[in-house]
């Protein structure tokens, strides 16, 4: 089955499952334990809140990947066993770096995760336009569709 993760939102499942997101300048952030094949998926909007009562934690790195870690234990995923995948964070405005969210998203979701000793094993990060991703809970398979093709991390 197929579970979409809406922007801002996230989603934890185990194998077979699918989950799929569209991207722009979002990032994905993919946790896999391989030997329990559990895996979670967040949609990070934005870098950084400062809130702590917020409803839609997957909307900010520095909430996201907590909230994950949570879902994915209480689903029998062990946190010292995690790698992470993440992909999206295109610039959506040309020419302008400092409306560069994207960017600003890959640096905090990278930096949240090292908090967690959680390490990046592949990214289909930055660039332009936007992307879907599918991650394969069986196996740990990232699919990326792009304007330049297809994609596997």
């Amino acid at each position: 089955m197929v579970i979409r993760v809406k922007i801002g939102g996230l989603e934890a499942a185990k194998s077979p499952e699918v989950l799929e997101t569209l991207l722009g300048s979002c990032v994905a952030l993919m946790l896999y334990d391989r030997g329990k094949r559990i895996g979670g998926m967040a949609h990070i909007m934005l870098p950084y809140t400062d809130n702590t009562k917020i409803r839609t934690p997957g909307k900010y790195a520095n909430t996201a990947v907590p909230a994950l870690i949570t879902k994915l234990t209480i689903l029998g995923a062990r946190p010292n066993k995690l790698i992470a995948k993440i992909a999206g964070g295109s610039a959506m405005f040309k020419g302008s770096e400092t409306m560069n969210i994207g960017k600003k998203n890959i640096e905090s979701t990278k930096k949240e995760l090292s908090k967690y000793n959680i390490r990046v094993v592949k990214e289909d990060t930055g660039g332009e336009g936007s992307r879907t991703v599918k991650f394969y809970l069986k196996d740990g398979k990232v699919e990326i569709f792009h304007k330049g093709g297809t994609k596997i991390i």
